[in-house]
């Protein structure tokens, strides 16, 4: 019982120092592919913070961390971004949006593989469920999120999204 609560204890204050540990890097400078080749690491932990931070909670961070990562996918030359009207029927709500794109990148990032849309895609969608999920107390329920969870839960949303990346 004591092994059970310690665990529990160290798992539940882990969880609150990482929601806090993510620091939005200011004064950075963003102009040679090494500027932001030497961010990504920082990208990466934004958007763990952005996927794991209610979004509800610490709303003036949120702005800021989406404004970074914004400002970095705009001038990154090894992201490429896009986003199709059949895959992204989200367009309405700014943060899912941002999930998404930094789904991608984060996609993009770990497996060093821009050109593979389809896995690109998956993963913004996949985050921009997991999150919609955790949060769907706060926020208007969205029918096209819902439909891709229902794809996911009898394992058609891969083929899907497959199909309308090209």
């Amino acid at each position: 019982m004591k092994k059970t609560i310690i665990t529990f204890l160290f798992a539940f204050t882990s969880l609150i120092t990482f929601s806090q540990e993510f620091k939005v890097p200011e004064d950075i400078k963003l102009e040679s592919r090494e500027d932001f080749a030497a961010q990504e690491k920082n990208i990466l932990s934004c958007v763990d913070w952005l996927m794991k931070t209610p979004l509800t909670e610490q709303k003036e961070k949120r702005t800021e961390a989406n404004r970074y990562l914004m400002q970095w996918l705009t001038g990154t030359p090894d992201v490429h971004i896009e986003i199709k009207q059949e895959i992204v029927t989200f367009m309405d709500s700014p943060d899912l949006l941002m999930i998404f794109m930094g789904a991608w990148a984060k996609n993009t990032i770990e497996t060093r593989d821009a050109d593979n849309k389809a896995a690109n895609n998956l993963k913004g969608i996949e985050a921009v469920m997991e999150v919609y999920t955790k949060n769907s107390g706060s926020i208007p329920k969205i029918k096209s999120i819902e439909k891709y969870v229902k794809m996911k839960e009898k394992g058609t949303l891969e083929d899907y999204i497959k199909r309308n990346s090209n």
